[in-house]
């Protein structure tokens, strides 16, 4: 039999002793007879004890049989066989013996009278039954506990296939692979590159050693101390690992003889009072065949979840040694789970590529405009702080906002692409810090004109002075007069050179008088100032000419066009959006696209504030000073009233205190003064209006 329980026969018919005493004798082992009603009785005692489910043979008549599985209670049916006794002429009326055994779910007839031989043959049939029962049953169990562990394999491939943190990941396959074999302790190593090794492409080990990277103890609370190890057979990881193949051992304080391993853990188990006994070390193979790591798992239980007691003389019995279907199965999950680590590896070092080659952009725009540079570094960190800050505010049209890790890496992504199209930008407009600068600031060029005009000058008071007809009193105080008209122009053309907030019609009038001015240069006689360098210090705002600050807006366009022609996967798809709106406006009057604020995602929103307050505040730029705080957040509040910037964005800006916490960081203590921010609060956007275009050199 596959179990000890014995049948219990049920004899509701009344067979005398005569008959089945042969019977039970030879079969006693499997047997134990009972008339039917104390029958009954012993067995729901049986049940009140908690012994469990027995086989049960009940012998009825056929006047009986229509209710005969009726006559034994529920919870005794499960492993319930009815024979029927009767009569040739019985059977008949019941419709025959095939009907008796399907449609009343009898699995023998005994025809009466009954003889003992023929009660032994039943006993025997029946024995054959039940034992092929159980067999079916646990092969059933098997094949339920198979299909169930398969599914979970397969569940768990489609988990670590879709895990993107690095820790949950490795908490999953551990989990995992303990939960399957019932481990008590596990631990994860993983293949790492030995710093400053060179590879051999004949031995895949040679650059390569072991980390002891994360590990798990259902019995005892120890903190995690990773370090590094070399791949040698000496230990039981690196044998594993040179062999990739499976190691069971089933007590790691006996090892087998002869074995180059040995077992280094005894002062472990001393400092933390456990002892390893049973264990089970896989490889995690990658789609080369070769170890990127090793599961180790440690003290398989009867019950997972049930700790080892801390006294070690409670163990026993209560560790087992793992299984050759526990090897098996962790085999295969180690490959999936190499495969899954490997993946995540390779995504982490698409990632860091990617960072790399975005972060080379911003440094070669920095090495090609050092005034500019530090922007592409800045808007990132303020951007992501004022996402932060709306992250986790819970009012108006923040209260739904968040971001997934996904969303933080796609607007950390865009934040360093933003300007990215400065890259086109020619160094002398990037770079204008006057008026005439071009590759070089043509200032000095105009200030050498001014001194031959106080040489023409000087030349023109000699000659006069010769001639005899002024007298020399009138002829220097003409001279010195001119002399300071020259010092004078001079000193007006080289301040206006320098660009500011406004120039006046006044100015741009004497600037084209001092520009008509004759001077001979090259034995030819010219314009002191030619119609270009007119009207290039004709320029009312700054040190652009709307032809230059076209290119320098034209910025944002490149940007569009470079990262729209990129296949950014889906994780990325909205870096463009974000990355090329920081100049657009809430009213629509904003570059390139003129997008108002409702087709303007938050991000995008988030880093036009970051974009304008960096400018603002930036004291790196040749064309004008840092302004200070209380002058940055007076601007944006206009900017605000004007439609230009978000306004629920801008208030979270002061009420969240990021301006000042960026401010720490990045400005000058003299640039540092109070804000009053109940007066920026109290400013409302105005009512829409149509708004001219305007743009902001950052």
């Amino acid at each position: 039999m596959i179990t000890n329980e014995k049948i219990y026969i049920l004899d509701d018919v009344g067979l005398p002793a005569t008959i089945t005493q042969d019977g039970l004798k030879v079969l006693g082992y499997a047997f134990e007879y009972h008339r039917y009603k104390q029958g009954i009785e012993y067995l729901n005692a049986l049940q009140a004890e908690g012994k469990g489910i027995v086989d049960i043979l009940l012998l009825t008549d056929p006047t009986m049989l229509h209710r005969a599985k009726q006559r034994v209670p529920l919870e005794l049916r499960r492993n319930l066989a009815i024979v029927v006794l009767g009569s040739q002429d019985d059977f008949v009326e019941l419709g025959g013996t095939e009907h008796i055994i399907n449609h009343f779910g009898a699995v023998d007839i005994l025809e009466m009278p009954v003889t003992p031989l023929a009660f032994k043959m039943l006993l025997h049939r029946i024995e054959h039954l039940f034992r092929q029962r159980h067999r079916f049953a646990l092969l059933q169990q098997e094949l339920s506990e198979s299909q169930n562990e398969l599914q979970r394999i397969s569940d768990l491939g489609a988990a670590l296939s879709n895990e993107s943190d690095t820790e949950k990941l490795l908490d999953t396959i551990l989990t995992s692979c303990m939960e399957m074999t019932g481990a008590d302790a596990g631990s994860l190593y993983f293949v790492e590159k030995k710093p400053g090794t060179d590879s051999n492409e004949q031995d895949y080990f040679a650059d390569k050693h072991l980390r002891f990277r994360y590990a798990k103890n259902m019995s005892r609370d120890i903190p995690l101390e990773g370090f590094i190890m070399p791949i040698t057979p000496q230990s039981i990881v690196g044998y594993v690992a040179l062999s990739r193949a499976p190691l069971t051992l089933p007590d790691v304080y006996h090892l087998p003889e002869g074995v180059p391993y040995s077992f280094g853990g005894r002062a472990f188990d001393e400092k933390w009072n456990y002892r390893m006994k049973s264990m089970l070390t896989v490889p995690m193979l990658n789609r080369e065949r070769n170890p990127i790591g090793v599961i180790q798992l440690m003290n398989k239980k009867r019950d997972f979840r049930v700790p080892l007691s801390q006294n070690l003389d409670e163990w026993k019995g209560l560790v087992l040694p793992f299984t050759k279907r526990d090897e098996l199965f962790i085999y295969s999950l180690a490959s999936q789970a190499g495969i899954a680590y490997e993946n995540k590896l390779l995504y982490e070092e698409q990632k860091i590529l990617l960072e790399s080659f975005i972060k080379l952009i911003a440094d070669s725009i920095d090495k090609k405009s050092p005034y500019t540079g530090g922007h592409c570094n800045r808007v990132p960190i303020l951007t992501e702080m004022l996402a932060r800050a709306a992250c986790e505010s819970q009012e108006g049209i923040f209260k739904d906002f968040n971001l997934t890790p996904e969303q933080w890496y796609e607007l950390h992504i865009a934040a360093w692409l933003h300007d990215c199209g400065k890259i086109t930008t020619p160094v002398h407009i990037m770079d204008k810090a006057t008026k005439l600068e071009t590759i070089y600031d043509r200032i000095h060029t105009i200030k050498t004109r001014f001194e031959i005009l106080r040489r023409d000058a000087y030349i023109d008071y000699l000659t006069a002075f010769q001639r005899n007809g002024i007298s020399p009193e009138t002829l220097e105080a003409e001279y010195k007069r001119r002399l300071a008209q020259i010092d004078d122009d001079e000193r007006f053309i080289e301040q206006v050179n320098i660009g500011g907030e406004y120039l006046a019609d006044s100015h741009i009038e004497r600037i084209e008088n001092i520009g008509k001015q004759k001077i001979v240069l090259n034995g030819e006689t010219r314009d002191f100032l030619s119609a270009e360098e007119i009207y290039n210090l004709s320029i009312r705002k700054g040190t652009l000419t709307p032809e230059e600050r076209k290119i320098i807006n034209d910025h944002i366009v490149v940007t569009i066009q470079m990262l729209e022609q990129l296949p950014f996967p889906r994780n990325l798809a909205r870096v463009p959006e974000y990355a090329g709106g920081h100049h657009e406006k809430m009213d629509g009057t904003g570059y390139p696209k003129g997008l108002k604020r409702e087709e303007m995602s938050i991000p995008a929103r988030i880093m036009a504030i970051a974009d304008v307050f960096e400018a603002l505040t930036a004291i790196d730029r040749p064309y004008k000073k840092g302004k200070t705080l209380s002058e940055s957040m007076n601007i944006m509040a206009k900017m605000k009233a004007e439609h230009h910037l978000d306004p629920d964005l801008f208030d979270l800006f002061v009420k969240s205190g990021v301006y000042k916490e960026y401010a720490k960081k990045f400005m000058l203590p003299e640039q540092i003064d109070e804000v009053d921010e109940a007066a920026i609060l109290a400013i409302k956007p105005k009512p829409l209006t149509v708004q001219t275009e305007t743009a902001t050199h950052s």
